[in-house]
């Protein structure tokens, strides 16, 4: 977190497109005034933002809040990998005979702290996130709620509702995450060990869970019914005609002109995912690995879950009459976090994804890092970050 707060401080942000509409929605919400009709855009980062304004007065609280949410994101993400993947316990003591003997000898799961490590580095070999946050962009916080609805379902939090809820009004793709924890939240499976549990804690639990998901579905309906009241729209969009100088943000097109299924939108998708000068989110090779181990790997946590979570991500986007890499975070993610039991199995894989991660940085450099680091060494710092630590742990030999 040190390291990256440090590298933050080396930028500077310059807010563009997008940006001013979330800064501006901030601004405006902060001295009183709700206001979906003149600024385009999911505004669940902005409504975030006010508090950072509050306290700083500036006119990038958007970027500061960004930053924040993704220096949170790398805890985060070291305890999903370590919660997800378990490692045995051993004890060195066994007695055998009359005499004492050192041996190891598994006595229960604990979870695994390089898994979490490597899945901290794989954020961290994301720079698509924390390259666009300094342009007022909203990648750093969508990859936050992305990993916190990832750490609910995982531990199965009564709050992951409505941690994804909030997700999905700072990017509509949290959403495709719901099947992680649908099943912890479905009332039927709840009431089936009825004749086995005290009726009342039963229902406590019940009651519980019912109030997230209700909060959860307010937040959702809430935002999109002030949205409607004011634009006629449940969603100021901005992507169609936003960019081509003649999109009246107080005059949105609607929302199924974002809907066009067709093979060219799967085949870009694809390419979104797999082709560095698409601007990738994630190494190719972490890709590949993430989609082998959920093939293979029958004893995965979460496989199925994450199966469908990835469906209806790749089916969403397919099915965008436009699509940048960055809506197909979710996968990346998952995928990473799926990727982690290979590189633990074989430590030599991480040199592969360390190299091809540096033609990931490129691309995101030549399109937008430059405009806010002064030069590509520095630029790289995540990268350099990355090497260190995947040296430390290679150094370990261990699972510690």
């Amino acid at each position: 977190m040190v390291g990256m707060l440090l590298y933050f401080l080396l930028a500077t942000p310059v807010m563009m497109d997008d940006g001013f509409h979330y800064e501006g929605f901030t601004e405006a919400l902060a001295h009183g005034k709700l206001d979906f009709k003149s600024f385009y855009g999911f505004q669940g980062l902005s409504i975030l933002s006010v508090l950072i304004y509050w306290l700083t007065g500036s006119h990038i609280s958007i970027i500061i809040t960004s930053a924040i949410l993704y220096l949170l994101s790398l805890p985060l993400a070291y305890l999903i990998g370590k919660d997800f993947y378990l490692a045995p316990s051993f004890s060195a003591d066994r007695h055998k005979g009359a005499g004492l003997v050192r041996d190891s000898v598994p006595e229960e799961l604990h979870g695994n702290k390089t898994a979490g490590v490597y899945f901290m580095v794989l954020i961290l070999l994301m720079p698509y996130t924390y390259t666009t946050m300094m342009r007022g962009f909203q990648e750093a916080a969508l990859l936050f709620f992305i990993l916190l609805t990832i750490y609910g379902s995982l531990n199965k939090k009564l709050w992951t509702p409505i941690a994804w809820a909030f997700g999905g009004i700072v990017k509509p793709f949290t959403l495709v995450l719901f099947p992680l924890f649908a099943k912890d939240f479905w009332p039927i499976q709840r009431l089936w060990p009825i004749q086995r549990l005290n009726l009342c804690i039963l229902r406590f639990n019940l009651n519980q869970r019912v109030v997230s998901m209700v909060v959860a579905l307010v937040i959702g309906g809430l935002y999109l019914g002030l949205s409607y009241y004011q634009t006629g729209h449940l969603i100021n969009n901005a992507a169609i005609g936003s960019y081509q100088g003649n999109f009246d943000s107080g005059n949105p097109p609607p929302l199924w002109e974002s809907f066009v299924p067709g093979i060219k939108g799967f085949l870009r998708a694809g390419a979104n995912l797999i082709l560095h000068a698409r601007k990738i989110m994630i190494s190719p090779f972490i890709i590949l690995l993430g989609a082998l181990a959920l093939f293979k790997n029958k004893g995965l946590r979460l496989r199925n879950e994450i199966i469908l979570a990835t469906v209806l991500n790749f089916a969403l986007v397919g099915s965008l009459t436009f699509s940048f890499s960055k809506y197909l975070l979710p996968i990346a993610v998952l995928f990473a976090l799926a990727s982690v039991g290979y590189l633990l199995k074989y430590k030599w894989l991480i040199a592969l994804v360390l190299v091809d991660s540096y033609f990931v940085f490129m691309p995101i450099w030549n399109y937008f890092g430059h405009s806010f680091w002064d030069n590509a060494v520095v630029y790289c710092i995540p990268l350099y970050l990355s090497i260190f630590i995947s040296l430390f742990l290679w150094k370990k030999k261990v699972l510690f």
